[in-house]
């Protein structure tokens, strides 16, 4: 009889995590995994235990092709549950952070009964199997053009004369200027990639380390679509990008929590990171619209442009 590579009790444990993550997310998670649902053998429990069941009984639990799958279904999780965690604010000394601390150390245990281990980024992978070195050098760069954008878009708050009455295009060129400084010339504007030209790319041997889509706040509407434009221009190889949104109003607080709302209910979100208010940077998760799905991390950066 063949072995299964996630055994029981692991199992049981990302079912009780599905418990505490809200329906829609947690069917979000296993959308475009390419699992068939049916009937639940395990009925115990509430509506989104039986929804991990319907998926999770009829999964060849030895076969390597659909673990592979179902690991990742389970990465979507535990940063589904990494968010519920840190909403709740709870009582006493102890912060949604350690809270989370505490939560991960006892899921790492049991999956390390099977082999596995968690990384720090919730990304699951087999005891001693090692992250490609570009794929950590992606994330460093990522995160490193993040924080060249903000301080971009604090300086430019600083002096509103750099972009008053300047349009999209302008002002894309000022952040290009920057990222451009930060990273020896190798972020270009109007770029080919996917579909369409996008306005940022940051490419760093041969690799997109960033995607970016630049928008005036226009409405809701507008910026829906904007969220799909972005879509168009990321290949299955392209795995962070970017929204600066160029607000042009008094009180840009409201948009911003609008355009937040429309991330995190958006259909194609995974999820979302408690918001960063200090820093402005608010970092989401959406899954594309392939047949083969992928994830993309994407941080929405608002600017108050004068």
């Amino acid at each position: 009889m063949a072995t299964d590579l996630v055994s029981g009790p692991t199992r049981s444990c990302m079912r009780e995590i599905s418990s505490r993550i809200e329906l829609s997310p947690l069917q979000a998670c296993w959308d475009g995994s390419g699992f068939t649902p049916g009937p639940p053998k395990d009925t115990s429990g509430a509506q989104r235990k039986r929804l991990f069941s319907s998926y999770a009984d009829h999964i060849t639990w030895s076969d390597p092709e659909q673990v592979t799958r179902a690991i990742a279904v389970f990465e979507r999780m535990l940063r589904a549950y990494r968010n519920e965690v840190e909403r709740y604010t709870g009582s006493g000394e102890e912060t949604p952070q350690q809270k989370w601390a505490k939560e991960l150390d006892r899921i790492r245990r049991d999956f390390e009964y099977d082999g596995y281990q968690i990384t720090d980024s919730l990304r699951i992978r087999k005891a001693g199997e090692r992250r490609p070195d570009h794929e950590r050098v992606d994330a460093e760069l990522y995160t490193e053009a993040l924080r060249v954008l903000r301080h971009a878009r604090n300086q430019i708050e600083r002096l509103p004369s750099t972009t008053r009455g300047k349009g999209e295009e302008d002002i894309r060129d000022v952040l290009l200027v920057a990222l451009g400084a930060a990273f020896a010339g190798r972020c270009t504007a109007e770029s080919l990639n996917g579909a369409g030209k996008t306005d940022l790319l940051l490419r760093i041997e041969d690799r997109n380390v960033l995607v970016g889509e630049c928008k005036v706040w226009k409405g809701a509407s507008k910026f829906h679509e904007a969220i799909d434009q972005l879509f168009g221009y990321l290949t299955r190889y392209d795995r962070f990008a970017v929204l600066p949104l160029f607000i042009h109003a008094a009180q840009p607080k409201p948009i911003v929590e609008k355009a937040t709302q429309l991330l995190t209910n958006h259909p194609r979100c995974v999820s979302a990171a408690v918001p960063d208010d200090n820093g402005r940077q608010y970092s989401f998760v959406l899954r594309s619209p392939s047949s083969t799905p992928w994830d993309v991390e994407v941080a929405l950066i608002p600017f108050v442009i004068s």
